[in-house]
C-alpha cells in the first residue's frame, strides 16, 4: 500500500485544511486550470533514470497491494454505521469516535446513536486545536514552516531523477509547474499533491468530520480539549529521512489518479462500522509501514493519547466526546486495544 495513503490518514484535519489553503492551486499568481485533467503517470521503477540507484515500487505493485488489502477488508462487516466506543466510571462517560478528515460534502453519515452521544457531551476532544486563533497560528508557525526548506534548497534540485520525473508527470494533469512546489520539502509537496487531487474529485477538508463537530460544539457551547500540538504532529513528517520523503512523493505521484478511489473505499468501510476492515486498510503494520512510518503515525501517537484519555475519567465529571482519525481506533495497536489491554471495559466493537 502506498505511503501516500498512510501519510494522508495520519494528518489531522487542521493540517489538511491548512495545506489546502496554502496549496499552489489556491494562489492568485499561479496559472492553474479550473478542471484538472486525469493524471497520466508512469508505471514505476522501469521509468527510473540511470542516474538513480534507488529502487521504487511500481504503480501496479502498489495497487495490487491495496486491492489485496481491500479484499480482506470487504470480507468483514460492521453494523452499518460508524463505530462509537464508550468507557465510564462513577461520574464520567467518555465516548470515542473515529473521524475521516476529508469527505464528500453530500455524504450522509450521522446516526441517532451518534447524535445522542455527541449532544450529551460537555467537552469535545480533538487531535489538534483547530478552534482558537492561537491554535491556527500554531499551525502556521509549527506545521507549515517545517514543510518548507528555508535554506536556499529547492525541491526540483533535491529530488532524485525518477522522483522528479514522476512528480512532473502528475503535475501536468493538474496544470501546475514544479516551480510552484520548489520551496516545499518532499513530504509537504506530496500531501499538497494528494489534497489537490482529492479536492478536484469532490472531497472537501471543510466537509471533514472535525469541521462539522466543531461548528456543532461551538453552537452548543461545549468546551474543547486537544491531544497534541501542531509542533508534535509536524515533527513526525519533518523528521522522516529524505529518502523516505522522496519515496512518499514518488508513490503519491504514480498513484495520484487512484487517490480518490482509495479514499472512497476506506470511507465505505468506516461508514459500515467495519473496524476490522479499517485496520487492514489504514492501520496495518504489514502494508505501507516501512521505514518506521506506521510506528510514527499510529503507534507512538496512540500510546501518547491513551494516558490523556484515562485522565478524563479522573479529572472530568460529565461526558467527554473524543474524535480522532478512524485509523487510530483500528488495528492491533489502536487506542481502543491499548485501553482494553490496560483493563478498561469498553462498550463497542
Amino acid at each position: 500500500m502506498s505511503r501516500s495513503f498512510h501519510f494522508v490518514s495520519g494528518l489531522s484535519a487542521v493540517a489538511l485544511a491548512a495545506l489546502a489553503a496554502c496549496s499552489p492551486s489556491g494562489s492568485d499568481d499561479t496559472d492553474t486550470a479550473e478542471e484538472p485533467a486525469v493524471v497520466e503517470t508512469g508505471t514505476g521503477a522501469e521509468d527510473a533514470s540511470p542516474e538513480s540507484s534507488a529502487e521504487y515500487r511500481s504503480r501496479d505493485e502498489l495497487l495490487a497491494e491495496f486491492d489485496e488489502a481491500l479484499q480482506r477488508a470487504q470480507a468483514t462487516n460492521g453494523d452499518g454505521s460508524p463505530a462509537i466506543w464508550t468507557m465510564s466510571d462513577d461520574d464520567t462517560t467518555v465516548h470515542i469516535f473515529g473521524t475521516v478528515h476529508l469527505m464528500r460534502p453530500d455524504l450522509e453519515w450521522r446516526t441517532d446513536e451518534f447524535t445522542e452521544k455527541f449532544n450529551e457531551a460537555d467537552i469535545l476532544v480533538l487531535e489538534l486545536d483547530m478552534v482558537s486563533e492561537e491554535g491556527q497560528q500554531a499551525v502556521a508557525r509549527d506545521f507549515l514552516s517545517r514543510g518548507f526548506y528555508g535554506d536556499g534548497r529547492t525541491l526540483s534540485n533535491e529530488l532524485p531523477a525518477p522522483v522528479l520525473a514522476a512528480f512532473e508527470s502528475a503535475l501536468s494533469g493538474l496544470s501546475l509547474p514544479v516551480s510552484a512546489f520548489d520551496p516545499m520539502e518532499p513530504w509537504m509537496a506530496a500531501v499538497n499533491l494528494s489534497v489537490l487531487q482529492l479536492q478536484s474529485d469532490g472531497f472537501d477538508p471543510n466537509a471533514g468530520i472535525e469541521q462539522i463537530l466543531i461548528a456543532d460544539a461551538e453552537a452548543a457551547g461545549k468546551e474543547f480539549a486537544f491531544l497534541e500540538t501542531a509542533a508534535d504532529q509536524a515533527a513526525i513528517f519533518d523528521e522522516l529521512p529524505e529518502d523516505t520523503q522522496a519515496a512518499y512523493l514518488y508513490e503519491t505521484s504514480i498513484t495520484l489518479v487512484d487517490t480518490s478511489r482509495t479514499l472512497d473505499q476506506v470511507v465505505d468501510e468506516w461508514r459500515d462500522g467495519d473496524v476490522e476492515g479499517l485496520g487492514v486498510l489504514v492501520a496495518n503494520p504489514d502494508t505501507g509501514g516501512g521505514d518506521g512510518i506506521y510506528d510514527a503515525l499510529f503507534v507512538e501517537r496512540n500510546e501518547n493519547w491513551v494516558p490523556q484519555i484515562e485522565g478524563f475519567l479522573d479529572d472530568v465529571e460529565g461526558t467527554v466526546f473524543v474524535a480522532v482519525g478512524a485509523g487510530h481506533l483500528a488495528g492491533p495497536d489502536s487506542v481502543i486495544t491499548l485501553l482494553r489491554d490496560k483493563g478498561y471495559e469498553i462498550e463497542g466493537p
